[in-house]
């Protein structure tokens, strides 16, 4: 069986954003790791390493020793939010053993080398804006292959519950979300292939990984099962290029229109919205923050704040920080110092997490998690896993969500996190439903029973 295959592509081309896609070339092994233990697989042979320790160090550590018979091998891969949980030196929420559709909270793929691929998009280089209103958005989570896994009620009442703790003084914004599963008939590469074509995006991702079993320190196994991951997603998380690292929070959205002059309006009152560049200013802040942990003294900087960016649905808005890393720093301090990424949290973050953590009833996993690629010079790209899926068999799982500050209305926040999955839930159930499958139909209740 195979260990998996992966490829990363740029199909809404942006300036300073991945100019060409990542796949790799004679796979070598896998890296599949829990909170605490990881195991490395042989793709020629299939033996299997296991160890106890962090995770990310031994990442590392097996990169750098294939390096010694491959100097050109590079990793494809993602690490899933939940490891968010040991960094910041917090517990795994219950609801993390309890889930149904689980997976390794890091996988990689290593080797040979890593090559750039075409990434242009074919005929359009940039499809027409595509908006979905209220009703659509609603109408498209009422299908009967898509289950709620929050109500509607619960999102506003959880909205509420965190601007009293932003009035406490807990915090100044945390970034709440919402599970939908979504019964499909499509394989995963359909899947890929609508989601790219409704919705493309700087970083448009694929990645599929085998089935793995993972032992824990205690010995205990749990096994895993195949999974695709499949983004797109328009923010990147932070890219290194020898010491110099960027990062591009993503904070403020508002719904696109297909007549030009609503559209420049809708963009207008993002620019203006003194909400929504509260929210950016203060993740831009954290991000800086974050950088300034394994940056030079003095390097870390702002080059650009409140840049609006277009996507197929949606405009947001963005900015840029940079910084010099230190010498005796490599990419992984650079993910632990910013992991998990500020806009998909809070601020402060580390609280932000623990409320998000007892207020969500669903495990993240990739989505917002980090999946991008690292080469044999320990150059780095990972964009921030929004706007990505998870399919285990017939069952595709899609999030979403938004910052929430002190002035935030539930039912605005509510519509803006269906909003921005409107597009991947349109890909996946745009098919006439009475023409499903019976097994279709039942898929649902069948992965939750």
């Amino acid at each position: 069986m195979s260990l998996g295959n992966a490829e990363l592509r740029n199909l809404w081309p942006r300036p300073g954003m991945l100019g060409a896609g990542r796949q790799g070339t004679g796979l070598i092994g896998r890296f599949a790791a829990g909170e605490n233990s990881w195991l490395w697989e042989s793709a020629a042979s299939r033996l299997t390493v296991r160890g106890v320790g962090d995770p990310l160090w031994w990442l590392a550590r097996w990169h750098s020793e294939t390096k010694r018979r491959f100097p050109s091998a590079g990793m494809i891969g993602y690490i899933a939010y939940e490891l968010a949980y040991p960094l910041l030196g917090l517990t795994l929420p219950g609801s993390a053993a309890r889930e149904t559709l689980r997976y390794p909270l890091i996988q990689f793929l290593v080797y040979e080398r890593l090559d750039e691929c075409d990434s242009r998009p074919s005929g359009l280089s940039r499809p027409p804006a595509r908006a979905y209103d209220q009703a659509e958005s609603r109408a498209l989570i009422g299908r009967p292959t898509v289950r709620a896994m929050t109500d509607a009620s619960r999102y506003r009442d959880d909205v509420r519950r965190i601007k009293a703790h932003i009035a406490a003084g807990d915090i100044y914004q945390a970034n709440y979300t919402q599970a939908f599963d979504v019964a499909t008939a499509l394989s995963p590469a359909a899947a890929a292939a609508r989601i790219r074509a409704i919705n493309p995006a700087p970083y448009s991702a694929h990645l599929n990984f085998g089935p793995v079993a993972v032992a824990d320190p205690a010995g205990y196994r749990s096994a895993f099962p195949e999974i695709d991951i499949l983004a797109s997603t328009p923010e990147l998380f932070w890219r290194k290029r020898g010491r110099e690292v960027e990062t591009r929070p993503i904070k403020g959205t508002i719904a696109r229109s297909s007549d030009p002059s609503l559209d420049r309006a809708n963009l207008r009152r993002l620019i203006t919205s003194p909400k929504d560049q509260a929210e950016l200013l203060m993740i831009t802040d954290l991000e800086r923050n974050d950088l300034g942990k394994v940056a030079r003294v003095g390097s870390v900087c702002t080059r650009m704040l409140r840049r609006p960016r277009a996507a197929p649905s949606v405009w947001h808005l963005e900015s840029t920080v940079t910084g010099t890393i230190a010498a005796d720093c490599d990419w992984t301090d650079v993910m632990r110092a910013t992991f998990p990424g500020g806009s998909i949290t809070g601020a402060p973050k580390r609280r932000a997490v623990e409320i998000l953590r007892d207020l969500e009833s669903i495990p993240r996993g990739a989505y917002c998690g980090a999946i991008g690629w690292v080469d044999a010079a320990g150059d780095a790209e990972f964009a921030l896993g929004i706007r990505t899926i998870v399919q285990i068999g017939s069952v595709v799982r899609v999030f979403g969500g938004g910052g929430i500050v002190a002035d935030s209305d539930p039912e605005s926040e509510y519509d803006e996190s269906l909003v921005k999955i409107a597009p991947i839930l349109d890909a996946l159930t745009r098919d006439d439903e009475s023409h499903q499958p019976p097994e279709h139909q039942s898929a649902l209740s069948t992965a939750h029973s």
